[in-house]
């Protein structure tokens, strides 16, 4: 059968070209010879070859679904060549093919490269059988080229879980692995290191032809990110339904730049220079999942933890009511006590104390002066027992400040409700684009402690944002009762309310409760898909609480002023 198909090869390449057989010198520059060769699998076939001819050869290898097959090239660079080799491989089913020099986009030159066969197209990829592989070898070049190939074995093709593959790769020379599910494992954590730190491109791709494992199309098939030292991947057997299996692409890139925050810090390295040494080394262990056994213990957890806070809270605000509730005019002796007290105190250092004549006249001066003024005068006159309250000092009336400060939590859930829905949409628009292109790179991830669930990809960190919503709303619910107490406090006791203590205001607490409960809601939308551009959501109301607790502090002592 494999004699049959060889001389099938020969004779459709006699007519395809056989009218390139002519004794005229022109007609054979312009219509190269055919060369049919043999080559051994294994063995190192070498040849020279010009514009004038063509050569084909014919390699037999046996076909294991466990093993692969590297097609390694080789050519003599000269800098005054014109024209490179062209390599085409032909398989049963596919197609690949490269040049020689393996050159790049910034100028850099391989004088070697090698392609892995895609021995997925083979019409019996389960069983072992023996199989052909057609190559043929070009130029466009008048002057003769020395080349040089081989087939060789890749044994160690596939992965398994628990088990580290080392292994090499460059620019010129891509590599790829198999890995298939075991029946009982549905998902797996893809763990790559590198002791060096040339950027690489990590793939995962179908289990299909072609492979992209070429600079320009590698980066963009399949799930794929960027690694200097580390890669991670969360890979899952439902991704791959058609046949259970996934392949694991690595490719070093021509330069830094794609690995590097600056891209303009990267040293492009000039045009002319030839098999420029980045090999990269490398480790990849494929893991079950054992760390996701815990991921549903850890949320149920975190959960009952909050859950438990606010039953102790709850427990508390029942057994012990607020200090408005049982505060009674009983209780105002002791504040008479304590006032007269600091009253008594105040004046005892204030004899020590002289006044210098310019001080004198400057007391002494008429009140009418100051009558324009109109509210500092007022409020001086209601100290009669020497000393003035701080309700004194508010000029507004105090039912008219309470609904002004309740402007503040209105505009903060006007703010939140407006900003916070852009934001869900957009994040959400991201994690669709991720799992769409398969460009992990769009968003900056620690994949190393990514825990995906449903369709977010780094769920834990989001996650981990629920302490800031259910202790906002916690705060909340403290806020609303002591604004429930005072209000009732104020209702039996009105006087008492103006004469004792500070005018209590809760406008400002509302806000600050809302404000944290959407710190955690927007810096979870953060975690969504972190990156520069979306850095502002994790921080907007990290601002707004810190103005607000500026504001509360300035106005503990000035009730009337309402910024």
């Amino acid at each position: 059968m494999i004699d049959n198909s060889f001389l099938l090869f020969q004779l459709f390449v006699l007519l395809a070209h056989g009218e390139q057989f002519s004794d005229s010198p022109i007609q054979s520059i312009i219509n190269p010879d055919i060369e049919i060769k043999n080559c051994t699998f294994g063995e190192i076939c070498s040849g020279s070859i010009n514009s004038s001819s063509i050569h084909f050869y014919s390699v037999e290898y046996s076909f294991d679904p466990t093993m692969a097959i590297r097609v390694i090239t080789n050519m003599t660079y000269k800098i005054e060549q014109e024209s490179p080799l062209l390599i085409v491989v032909r398989q049963i089913r596919g197609v690949i093919s490269w040049t020689l020099p393996y050159t790049f986009s910034n100028g850099m030159v391989y004088s070697s490269a090698s392609r892995i066969l895609c021995l997925q197209n083979e019409i019996n990829r389960t069983l072992p059988h023996t199989s052909r592989v057609f190559i043929e070898i070009s130029t466009s070049n008048n002057a003769l080229i020395d080349y040089s190939l081989q087939l060789e074995n890749i044994t160690d093709f596939l992965l398994e879980t628990g088990v580290s593959r080392q292994f090499f790769v460059s620019p010129a020379m891509p590599i790829y692995y198999k890995f298939t599910f075991p029946p009982d494992i549905q998902n797996v954590f893809i763990d790559v290191r590198s002791t060096d730190q040339l950027c690489t491109v990590v793939s995962v791709q179908s289990f299909d032809c072609p492979v992209y494992d070429v600079s320009e199309i590698g980066t963009r098939q399949g799930h794929y990110q960027t690694m200097a030292s580390i890669s991670s991947f969360n890979v899952y057997a439902s991704e791959f339904p058609k046949r259970n299996t996934f392949l694991l692409v690595f490719l070093v890139k021509p330069t830094d730049a794609d690995c590097l925050n600056d891209q303009e810090q990267t040293a492009i390295r000039p045009s002319g220079i030839v098999d420029v040494q980045r090999r990269k080394n490398a480790t990849v262990t494929i893991q079950p999942p054992t760390n996701y056994n815990f991921l549903y213990i850890a949320i149920f957890t975190t959960i009952g933890m909050f859950l438990m806070i606010y039953f102790l809270a709850f427990a508390i605000m029942c057994k012990h009511p607020d200090i408005y509730d049982h505060l009674a005019p009983e209780h105002l002796p002791l504040l008479e006590a304590r006032t007269e007290r600091e009253i008594s105190e105040r004046e005892d250092n204030q004899q020590g104390y002289q006044t210098f004549e310019g001080e004198e006249n400057v007391e002494s001066t008429s009140t009418d002066e100051y009558e324009n003024s109109g509210g500092a005068i007022e409020v001086i006159e209601t100290s009669n027992a020497g000393y003035v309250t701080v309700s004194d000092l508010c000029v507004k009336d105090y039912d008219y400040l309470k609904q002004k400060f309740r402007i503040y939590p209105q505009t903060m859930l006007t703010i939140a409700i407006f900003y916070s829905l852009p934001v869900i949409q957009l994040v959400l628009q991201y994690q669709l684009n991720i799992d769409a292109s398969g460009n992990e790179d769009i968003c900056y991830f620690n994949f190393l402690c990514t825990r995906q669930f449903a369709m977010l990809t780094a769920f834990n960190n989001v996650f981990s944002n629920i302490g800031y919503c259910a202790l906002g709303v916690l705060f909340l619910i403290i806020v609303y009762r002591r604004d429930m107490a005072y209000a009732r406090f104020l209702a039996r006791y009105p006087a008492i309310g103006k004469e004792y203590g500070i005018p209590q205001h809760f406008g400002l607490f509302y806000a600050m409760g809302i404000g944290l409960f959407m710190e955690g809601l927007m810096s979870g939308c953060y975690h969504i898909c972190p990156s520069k551009q979306n850095f502002q959501f994790d921080t907007s109301f990290m601002f707004i609480i810190a103005v607000l607790n500026i504001i509360k502090i300035y106005q503990t002592r000035h009730p009337d002023i309402n910024p």
